[in-house]
């Protein structure tokens, strides 16, 4: 019995780390293998950035607003943004640069057709 005792929190231990996925993977999004675009992101709702080419990162600011982050080898300045809000009827806007994302991002606005600000999940690509 007491050998039982023993074994039994080494098995719990064990069991939990085998089961507990790795955050560095869950946190990599899927590449974006894309030759004709710059840049690109495939972003959630909630600002998760699921798929990416050249994007460093996805800040969600506020309801319905996003800063999505682009690598330094893609110049923004001589580029066109797009952004598509897949199966919805809401619409988006984007800026680049401003004061709330910074000289390297892309904002992003999502809205429906009242223009009240909300959470959509968003494409954007950099051409």
């Amino acid at each position: 019995m007491i050998r039982f005792f023993i074994a039994l929190p080494a098995a719990v231990v064990m069991a939990g780390a085998l089961a507990a996925p790795s955050n560095a993977a869950a946190a990599d999004p899927r590449p974006i293998t894309s030759p004709y675009v710059q840049a690109a992101a495939d972003v959630s709702a909630s600002g998760a950035l699921l798929r990416a080419k050249n994007v460093d990162w996805v800040r969600h600011v506020n309801t319905g607003r996003y800063c999505v982050n682009v690598s330094e080898q893609v110049n923004l300045a001589f580029s066109v943004v797009h952004v598509e809000l897949p199966n919805s009827n809401r619409r988006s806007f984007s800026t680049t640069p401003n004061a709330t994302c910074g000289p390297d991002s892309v904002t992003v606005f999502t809205y429906d057709l009242n223009g009240t600000y909300v959470d959509n999940p968003f494409t954007v690509t950099v051409f």
